[in-house]
């Protein structure tokens, strides 16, 4: 730009910007809202959903790699 900034375009997918732009503070009040609703083990479903991308929260009970919130917690 002409003030010296620099511009680029990572060009993310839908569900790359649901879960890689997700930092204004409404996007945070909604993930706090939505992992107090579902959990850590249904957020990726419902985050999905509330993005508007819910093709993408439709392919996931078909994944066969997920962890569970349990498995992914760190040791105490």
């Amino acid at each position: 730009s002409r003030r010296g900034n620099r511009l680029f375009d990572l060009g993310l997918s839908e569900v790359g910007l649901a879960l890689c732009a997700a930092s204004a503070k409404s996007d945070q009040a909604l993930i706090t809202e939505i992992l107090a609703e579902h959990g850590g083990d249904g957020f990726l479903s419902a985050w999905l959903r509330a993005r508007d991308v819910d093709w993408a929260a439709d392919l996931i009970p078909d994944l066969t790699n997920l962890a569970t919130e349990s498995e992914t917690l760190p040791p105490t």
